[in-house]
C-alpha cells in the first residue's frame, strides 16, 4: 500500500505540472487531458487528472504576478553568515 499511495502521490504530480504548463485556452480542457494523459490504467489516469484539474483551478484564482514569484535571490543571513 505504501508503494501506491507514493506512485500515485507522483502521478498527480506529473498531472499537476502538466496543468500549470498547459496554457490558457478555449479549447475543451476535456480533449487536453485525453491528449496529454499518458497513462492507461483508469486508476492512474484519474489521479493525473485530479492533478491536472486541482493546478488548473489553482492557477485561475491566483493572480498573474503570484504564479510567476520566486524567492531568489535570497538575501544574506545576518547571524550567520551565509546565503
Amino acid at each position: 500500500m505504501a508503494n501506491n499511495a507514493y506512485e500515485f502521490s507522483r502521478i498527480y504530480a506529473q498531472g499537476w505540472s502538466a496543468g500549470r504548463l498547459c496554457p490558457d485556452t478555449d479549447e475543451d480542457v476535456a480533449s487536453i487531458i485525453a491528449t496529454q494523459n499518458p497513462y492507461q490504467d483508469e486508476e492512474k489516469r484519474q489521479r493525473w487528472t485530479l492533478g491536472f484539474e486541482d493546478a488548473r483551478r489553482r492557477s485561475e484564482k491566483l493572480p498573474a504576478a503570484t504564479t510567476k514569484t520566486t524567492a531568489w535571490p535570497r538575501k544574506p543571513n545576518s547571524a550567520q553568515g551565509e546565503l
